[in-house]
C-alpha cells in the first residue's frame, strides 16, 4: 500500500473508533468537563480579551461537552462546533438542548477538506485533534484560513517526553492484540486494558471517568488509537512555520496528573505555573539561565517538566495587540 494509501486508512479507522466511542462523553447531563470553559475564562482574565460579540470556531468538538460549558460561561459569544463524525455531532446537540443552550451551532466538517470555507473567526480551537492527523501540518493550514487577522488559536498537541509510559503500555497492548479478531480489537482492546490495570487515566482523560461508555471511551483514545503523533516544542515550531509566521507559545502544560502554566521567568513561586528558579538553587545557574534564547528556555522547562501535552496559543501579527508588551503571553512568545 502506497503512502497516502496508508494515510487514507489511519483516517478511516480514527474516524470509525469515533463513531462508535464518541468522545469524550455520551451522557447529556455530564457536565464535569469544564477544562476548556476554564481556559478560556483564564484567558480573557488575564489578557483582559473580551469575548462578548466574537464568534469561536471549535474544530473536532467530538459530543461537544467542553464547547457547551464555554458558551454557557460565555453566553454573548458565537460559537460554531464542528466534527467529521455524525454520532458525537448528535450527542452534542441533545446535549445543548438538555443544557437549554442556544449560542452554539454544530455542523459535520471534514478538516481536510479544502473545499469547505467556514468563514473567518476571533477565536478557533482546535483541542486534541491535529496530533490524529497524518499530515498535522496541513490541518494547521486549514484551520489558519479560517482565523482573522487579528484572530487567536489555541491548540492541543501531545507532548513525547512525557508520553513514554503511555507509550510502553499502548505497545503492549497492541502486542498482546496482535492475534485477534480485527472486527472486535476495540472491545478486546478495552477488556485488556482493565485486565492489565491501564485504566488509571492520565490528565485530560480521568474526568469523566466514572461512568462506564465513558471510560471506554477514554481507553480508546488514550491506548488504541490508530494515529497520533507526539510533539515537543523544537517540532512544533517546524510543523507551524510553512503555515506562518505564527507567534506561539506554550499556554499551559499537562505533566502526568497535573496541569501548569508556562512562565519562562524567574519570578516569584507560584504553584499554578511552572517555577525554572526552583531547579536553579545557585545564583550561577540562575545566570546561565538568564544568558539562554527563549526557546532554549524552552527546552530546560520540557526537560524538567517533561509534559504529556501542550496547550498552545497563537497568533499572527495582527493578534499582537491583544497583549501587553510585559505580560506572560507576550514575554513567552516565539516566532516562527
Amino acid at each position: 500500500m502506497s503512502e497516502s494509501g496508508v494515510a487514507d486508512a489511519a483516517a478511516r479507522r480514527v474516524r470509525e473508533m469515533y463513531a462508535r466511542f464518541p468522545y469524550p462523553s455520551q451522557d447529556t447531563g455530564e457536565q464535569r468537563l469544564t477544562e476548556l470553559a476554564n481556559l478560556l475564562w483564564l484567558f480573557s482574565r488575564e489578557t483582559s480579551y473580551d469575548f462578548r460579540g466574537k464568534r469561536v470556531l471549535d474544530v473536532g468538538t467530538g459530543t461537544g461537552h467542553r464547547l457547551i460549558t464555554s458558551a454557557q460561561r460565555f453566553p454573548d459569544t458565537q460559537f460554531v462546533a464542528v466534527d467529521v463524525c455524525a454520532p458525537p455531532l448528535e450527542i452534542a446537540r441533545a446535549t445543548a438542548h438538555a443544557a437549554g443552550v442556544g449560542n452554539v451551532e454544530f455542523r459535520q466538517y471534514d478538516l481536510l477538506d479544502g473545499a469547505t470555507d467556514l468563514g473567518r473567526f476571533d477565536v478557533v480551537l482546535c483541542m486534541g485533534v491535529l496530533h490524529h492527523l497524518a499530515d498535522p501540518a496541513l490541518g494547521l493550514r486549514q484551520l489558519a484560513r479560517h482565523l482573522a487577522p487579528d484572530g487567536v488559536l489555541f491548540l492541543y498537541l501531545y507532548g513525547e517526553r512525557g508520553a513514554r509510559e503511555r507509550m510502553r503500555r499502548k505497545e503492549i497492548l497492541s502486542l498482546l492484540l496482535a492475534g485477534a479478531n480485527e472486527g472486535d480489537r476495540f472491545g478486546a482492546g478495552i477488556a485488556l486494558a482493565k485486565a492489565l490495570g491501564f485504566d488509571a487515566l492520565e490528565f485530560g482523560w480521568h474526568r469523566n471517568a466514572d461512568d462506564a461508555r465513558s471510560r471506554d471511551a477514554l481507553i480508546v483514545d488514550s491506548y488504541l488509537n490508530a494515529q497520533e503523533t507526539l510533539f515537543d516544542m523544537n517540532s512544533i515550531l517546524d510543523f507551524m512555520r510553512p503555515s506562518g509566521p505564527w507567534q506561539v507559545m506554550a499556554y499551559g502544560l499537562t505533566c502526568g496528573s497535573r496541569g501548569y502554566l508556562l512562565d519562562t521567568a524567574l519570578g516569584p513561586p507560584m504553584l499554578t505555573r511552572t517555577e525554572p528558579a526552583r531547579h536553579l538553587p545557585s545564583a550561577e545557574l540562575a545566570a546561565a539561565y538568564e544568558r539562554l534564547e527563549l526557546q532554549q528556555k524552552y527546552r530546560l522547562i520540557e526537560l524538567w517538566y517533561e509534559p504529556n501535552g501542550y496547550t498552545l496559543l497563537a497568533y499572527k501579527n495582527g493578534g499582537t495587540r491583544w497583549f501587553s508588551r510585559d505580560g506572560r503571553v507576550r514575554r513567552n512568545s516565539l516566532s516562527v
